[in-house]
């Protein structure tokens, strides 16, 4: 059961070197672990030539930038093994972890294309982080809905997963079009071609710290990451559209996202257009049109915003007024 370890990375040399060691040490040797460099320009290029001198299954591609999801798809085309593995490059892998989760695929049947994990958080210095919240794995078999409809967490990161390269090959590549929510995007058409099942011990140590992709300037972010989880969704419109309960909340998630820009209407008007222009039909399912959104996002500042405040002046015991 051969697997290709795909490592993407940008500007990663911090943390490279303690990723590669963990995929090189593991009790089940990789067939070949590829550092995919996704156009470095610190020491990550040096560094991944010399962990290719040393072991004779890392592999260092060069290639041009192009963001995460393209370098993956870049270790992907380069990789021949029947499984493929993902480790970013910030992570680490405790040793036995491709042997306890390829036992898993040794004992499932053969519907199941997709083993995960649960995971651990490490700090920048890598020591363990009390009080991260941590999401143990829980479903197995045809997980497809949970996953596009109910927020159902596929581990806490790509470096637990390990995935058939067949039903990689019918799933598609990585969407390059996504710097958020490339993940999961996969992992829902993943589970539209296979069973994904999963070995509860903790085997990745998944490090948080302030240049994580996802927490970089998150809050100021949202509401563009809001726009990429409707490019995901937008994939499945028949299904969305179909699952009232799930439009009304992804409805009032755009609005609560809206309300602290409620003094910036050029900003709403942008966030509008982006919406129907990328997510047509799915777009206007949430608000047919511009007098729609301003009077939801009204009535909800009257709502919601009213009582908030309210709350907030009775904390600081100063009067309303």
């Amino acid at each position: 059961m051969h697997v290709d370890v795909v490592i993407p990375v940008y500007n990663g040399a911090r943390f490279l070197e303690e990723a590669v060691r963990s995929a090189t040490s593991q009790t089940l040797s990789p067939a070949r672990i590829l550092i995919c460099d996704d156009g470095s320009t610190d020491e990550t290029p040096q560094i991944a030539q010399r962990l290719a001198a040393e072991f004779g299954n890392v592999e260092h591609l060069r290639l041009p930038h192009g963001g995460e999801a393209s370098a993956r798809n870049g270790g992907i085309a380069a990789s021949t093994a029947p499984y493929i593995a993902f480790l970013d490059a910030d992570d680490v892998w405790l040793t036995r972890k491709l042997e306890v989760q390829m036992a898993v695929f040794a004992d499932a049947d053969e519907r199941v294309g997709v083993v995960h994990s649960s995971y651990e958080h490490i700090d920048e210095f890598g020591k363990n982080i009390a009080g991260e919240t941590i999401v143990p794995p829980k479903r197995r078999g045809d997980i497809f809905r949970h996953v596009l409809l109910e927020d159902y967490v596929v581990s806490g990161s790509a470096s637990s997963v390990v995935v058939k390269r067949e039903v990689l090959d019918r799933a598609g590549p990585f969407d390059e079009r996504l710097f958020h929510g490339a993940d999961w995007d996969m992992w829902i058409r993943l589970a539209a071609q296979a069973h994904f099942d999963y070995a509860p011990e903790s085997l990745v140590k998944i490090r948080v710290h302030g240049n994580s992709i996802q927490r970089f300037n998150a809050k100021s972010r949202a509401l563009d990451f809001f726009l990429q989880r409707m490019l995901v969704l937008d994939k499945w419109e028949r299904i969305v559209l179909s699952d009232p309960e799930f439009r009304s909340k992804l409805r009032s998630r755009a609005l609560l996202l809206l309300l602290p820009t409620i003094a910036e209407p050029r900003r709403i008007d942008a966030f509008y257009k982006a919406l129907v222009a990328h997510n047509g039909t799915l777009g206007h399912s949430l608000f047919k049109n511009r007098g729609d959104l301003w009077f939801a996002l009204f009535h909800m500042l009257g709502r919601y915003g009213v009582w908030r405040l309210r709350r907030q002046l009775w904390n600081d015991r100063r009067p309303f007024f």
